[in-house]
């Protein structure tokens, strides 16, 4: 069988999950673009909410803690699809652990190529705000959030395949983009456009799922 054959590039799938899912796409592509003006255009803004929220702790007592939520929000799509593959009960954690698989290697490709084009600074690089990285220092732009994108995607196929674990995953979420700006590593527009493109991915990927598994 052909790589390129219809089986494996359905561009007719895509375009069908994306209308699918019309009007969460839409919202998360609106919400993404306003995340990049309050990035271009609201400097200001951006930059008062940066440095409030990297100021809500003094010294570094608390960033192992706050780096450690930050990198469990970031990796915990890992574990999960080991688990629900390999300790699976049934066909619905297998399609679980698929769905969330795709699901994060579009947003990781996605926030790869993002970050590529429009090659904005992180806090800690712009020296007039006297904002230093704390716990890493990452090399690659700032907009949108990788940490977050990952957390998000990861809340929002949990939202559709797992309610009981709805809220957990979602606290996890946004205390992973909270975390990101406390670091120093990112601006909340960067954290913002991250929630948007998170659920954009997990959204088309579980779209996508669901139309194929009709026929």
């Amino acid at each position: 069988m052909s790589l390129l054959g219809r089986a494996g590039l359905d561009l007719r799938s895509w375009a069908k999950s994306l209308r699918a899912a019309e009007r969460t796409i839409l919202v998360c592509i609106v919400g993404f673009v306003l995340a990049f003006g309050l990035r271009i255009l609201g400097t200001s803004t951006d930059t008062y909410l940066s440095i409030t929220i990297y100021n809500l702790i003094s010294g570094n007592t608390l960033v192992p803690l706050i780096y450690g939520i930050a990198t469990v929000g970031d990796l915990i799509w890992v574990s999960l699809v080991f688990w629900l593959y390999v300790f699976r009960k049934d066909s619905n954690e297998w399609t679980s652990s698929l769905i969330l698989a795709v699901a994060m290697v579009t947003a990781m490709a996605l926030t790869d190529v993002l970050k590529t084009v429009f090659n904005l600074p992180r806090p800690f690089q712009v020296p007039s705000l006297g904002i230093s990285a704390r716990g890493e220092l990452p090399t690659n732009p700032g907009f949108p959030s990788g940490h977050t994108t990952n957390a998000f995607t990861v809340a929002t196929v949990i939202w559709s395949r797992y309610p009981a674990w709805r809220i957990p995953f979602i606290v996890l979420a946004i205390s992973t983009g909270v975390s990101m700006v406390i670091l120093g590593l990112h601006f909340p527009s960067d954290v913002l456009g991250g929630v948007f493109l998170g659920i954009f991915c997990g959204t088309f990927v579980l779209s996508l799922a669901k139309l194929r598994s009709s026929k």
